[in-house]
């Protein structure tokens, strides 16, 4: 089973990924000498899961990976397991990834995470002042993504016929799990 993860900044896409990183023994996955990817064993499932991207600081994740090198990434580890994957829109890339996601029809999810846009504006700025950053942050650039992320959400289903679910915010990582258990108990029959 393969979940890409969607929402604006501070959503929190990578909170969801840093959970499985914290929760379970994990090991890097290396290439070219940097971190693409964390192979990631949940004691109850029979496959293991890749999380793509790095993950060594606050926004890491697939923003640490261009576009054609998450979908060569996707290939090479989902036939291994399930796969976990997030990033910000790059609405170059969509096609190619609606494309690529094709191969794997409903073993292809796309979670959209519904935090609201005020709360991400919050997170935004916490993190930026936890990092030293005193500019203003754009909020316009921000709330304008919500509008970018509800189109790609029509787009995923009326043009590539995708699987789309909307993850609770307050609660994500028992939604997670349970797609990723309804995939390993329908592999066990």
């Amino acid at each position: 089973m393969i979940i890409k993860l969607h929402g604006t900044s501070g959503a929190g896409k990578s909170t969801i990924a840093y959970h499985f990183l914290k929760h379970y023994w994990s090991e890097p996955q290396m290439k070219d000498g940097k971190i693409v990817a964390y192979r990631v064993n949940v004691p109850s499932w029979k496959q293991p899961l890749y999380i793509l991207g790095r993950y060594s600081t606050a926004c890491g994740g697939c923003d640490t990976l261009k576009a054609d090198e998450q979908i060569e990434l996707l290939h090479h580890y989902a036939p291994l397991g399930h796969v976990l994957y997030e990033g910000l829109l790059a609405s170059e890339y969509y096609g190619r990834l609606g494309e690529a996601s094709a191969h794997y029809g409903d073993n292809h999810v796309f979670a959209f995470l519904d935090t609201p846009i005020d709360l991400c504006i919050e997170r935004i700025k916490a993190r930026r002042a936890a990092a030293g950053n005193d500019k203003p942050l754009n909020e316009d650039n921000t709330r304008g993504r919500i509008k970018k992320i509800d189109a790609l959400k029509r787009k995923l289903v009326s043009l590539y016929g995708r699987k789309v679910i909307t993850i609770d915010h307050t609660n994500p990582i028992p939604q997670i799990m349970e797609v990723y258990d309804v995939a390993e108990s329908s592999a066990a029959r």
